[in-house]
């Protein structure tokens, strides 16, 4: 039902056609005049890498972005699950965050972000990236507090073709090393919402591309490049709205798209092979395993590891928990060469299968302090102690391409080669009535209402490790949101001098939509005075807590949509067919951007003894807000157990 909401709207606002609108039944109708009317479908963008090898726990290619008015330049990873942006403020680069701090501190963590030199920041306030297990990265034990905002954010080191600017983009500030040393690009689907000055979603950056008619599709492909490839290693590439076909070796074989958008890229890991002087099994039962380029590390069954401690011949170093290699045990890998074979398939047995074949170089990574004492290499490999746990990072990941408009993806083969031109095909959304995809630089196609059966196919592809993974995601339907209700600070933060409490909301000129803005009468950030961070939880590591509990759920209420929820294009809908079935519907499946709010008044939660206030969300970003004037924007963790 989303979907009509969302075709009707779109052709209303972008095409401007007269339309006959009639609600009936909560369908939004469009006549059929208006539902053929042609519409030129945007070229796929395509991101350039930094061309910078960055990173302290592996060397990984980044991107660049532009932060702020004027723009400010760092440098982030890519992440296929996180909902926000991540930058690093000069605070990240003091001995409150580091100690030591590196010489070059501020190159290593990608350049940083001063919020004071920023006259576009729109401060939202100290959040945490989860709560209660539940949210971004959770499951693996990531707890880390930022300073959110929303803020002018563009892609590339110039603005062009390539790199769009979008206003009021949802932007964690960060300070700590730990568990991100480097900022991150989020490419994730699902908004942030906000609870704190009357309930709103900012939506992410992807879907803002999307909503802005700036891609041709939800959808997107990236690999995150391989320094061990190629003469001079292979660079990442990310691409929205399309995909490189040269850079994979295309399969049969289907997966389909987890209902948890949390964790949807999901595949079932049916073996895993050890391939050297010897061959053996390094799974013992098969196991469904989440693909996301967030964490670096391969996060597998205690079982698995123990075969992989086995046949590499590893064992954990005592003092950082890591499997390190010497620079003998290296070499004699190093010639061995052995190599792992990852056999995938959509269910836990039978069906159509993908081996996807990984050197042993991409299990040998540098690590540098502050990662590890000294610099050294590593092998990624940590042990789940659960099932949610078991992931397959960045380590893995070399290329993903992702539907979200779609409901399946597949793996296959990275195809490695120097110097082949890329072959950039076009991913188009299935609101065309050409949704084939194309490898011209600019489709014109029919927009019409979305179907109520989506066509599912191999539209994507990914390349993984060695490796590549073809993507196309669920149909849209309904996300269900839920979010604690917040409340009132006791004591305000005195977090002072990271915002410019002078900055004026200004007027989105392509729109005439209201400008959300943070009058909070008790802000922490009116003063300018800086905190005292001696003693606080910068240099606290971050908690690793595979078992935390769900908090409980409580009565229901519906959030109000904003400017910030999919750029007004289908707000006023999603408010009336809430309206409407509020009523009647108590839970709606599938995937969409309307939200449901379980309003719970949370209990208090310690934290390194600092108390906070907390708001779940299952799907969106779970946030919890310190209260305590000693708060800042670290966070308890252990940087052994956590990467």
């Amino acid at each position: 039902m989303r979907g009509h909401f969302h075709d009707a709207l779109l052709l209303l606002f972008t095409m401007m056609t007269a339309a006959t609108q009639s609600m009936m039944g909560g369908e939004l109708l469009v006549d059929q005049k208006a539902a053929n009317a042609t519409e030129a479908i945007p070229s796929p963008l395509v991101i350039l890498p930094s061309q910078y090898w960055d990173g302290v726990e592996g060397l990984w290619s980044s991107f660049a972005l532009r932060v702020g008015t004027p723009a400010q330049i760092v440098r982030v990873l890519a992440s296929t699950n996180s909902p926000e942006t991540m930058v690093v403020l000069p605070l990240g680069c003091t001995s409150a965050a580091i100690d030591p701090v590196p010489s070059d501190c501020a190159n290593s963590r990608g350049g940083l972000f001063s919020l004071n030199m920023s006259t576009t920041w729109q401060d939202q306030g100290l959040f945490g990236i989860n709560q209660d297990g539940v949210g971004f990265e959770a499951d693996l034990g990531y707890s880390q507090n930022a300073d959110y905002g929303l803020e002018t954010l563009g892609l590339g080191f110039v603005a062009g073709a390539n790199g769009p600017t979008l206003e009021k983009q949802t932007v964690a500030a960060i300070a700590t090393a730990s568990p991100f040393y480097l900022g991150i690009l989020g490419m994730s689907t699902q908004p942030v919402n906000y609870s704190t000055v009357g309930n709103f979603s900012a939506s992410s950056y992807f879907s803002t591309l999307r909503s802005h008619l700036l891609i041709p599709s939800l959808s997107w492909s990236f690999t995150a490049g391989a320094k061990y490839r190629l003469k001079a290693g292979q660079y990442a590439q990310l691409i929205f709205g399309g995909y490189d076909s040269s850079r994979f070796i295309p399969n049969s074989a289907s997966f389909t798209l987890n209902q948890d958008v949390d964790r949807d890229i999901v595949v079932a890991i049916q073996s895993i092979t050890f391939s050297g002087t010897t061959q053996s099994s390094l799974l013992s039962t098969p196991t469904f395993a989440f693909i996301e380029s967030t964490d670096p590390n391969f996060w597998l069954p205690e079982a698995a590891c123990q075969a992989f401690e086995q046949a590499f011949g590893l064992s954990t170093d005592n003092a950082t928990s890591l499997y390190l290699l010497n620079s003998t045990h290296y070499a004699q890998l190093q010639t061995a060469n052995p190599q792992v074979t990852f056999t995938l398939s959509n269910s836990l047995s039978g069906g159509q299968t993908v081996n996807i074949v990984l050197p042993f170089s991409a299990f040998a990574l540098p690590a540098t302090p502050p990662f590890t004492p000294n610099k050294t290499l590593y092998f990624p490999l940590r042990k789940a102690a659960n099932d949610s746990q078991i992931t397959l990072g960045r380590a893995f990941l070399q290329e993903a391409l992702v539907d979200y408009e779609r409901g399946n993806f597949s793996v296959s083969q990275c195809e490695w080669q120097d110097g082949v031109a890329p072959q950039i095909a076009t991913i188009i959304s299935p609101t065309y009535n050409n949704s084939l995809s194309s490898t011209t630089p600019t489709t014109t196609a029919t927009l019409s209402s979305r179907p109520s059966t989506v066509p599912v196919g191999v539209i994507v592809g990914a390349v993984v490790g060695g490796a590549s993974v073809l993507v196309s995601a669920v149909g849209l339907g309904y996300f269900i949101i839920r979010s604690r209700k917040s409340q009132p600070l006791e004591e305000p933060i005195e977090n002072i001098g990271l915002t410019n409490p002078s900055i004026e909301n200004k007027k989105d000129q392509t729109d005439n939509k209201s400008t959300f803005s943070h009058q909070e009468p008790n802000s922490p950030y009116l003063s300018h005075k800086m905190p005292d961070t001696r003693g606080s939880m910068y240099k606290s590591e971050v908690a690793h807590n595979p078992d935390a509990e769900l908090g409980t759920q409580g009565e229901i209420f519906q959030m109000p949509t904003t400017e910030h929820d999919e750029d007004g294009y289908f707000a006023t809908a999603h408010r009336i067919a809430s309206e409407r079935r509020a009523i009647t519907i108590l839970q709606i499946d599938g995937r969409s951007l309307v939200y449901e709010v379980p309003g719970s008044e949370p209990a208090r939660i310690e934290m390194d003894a600092t108390p906070v206030m907390s708001v779940e969300s299952s799907t969106g970003l779970q946030i919890s807000r310190p209260i305590s004037r000693e708060s800042s924007l670290g966070s308890p963790s252990d940087a052994d157990k956590v990467s």
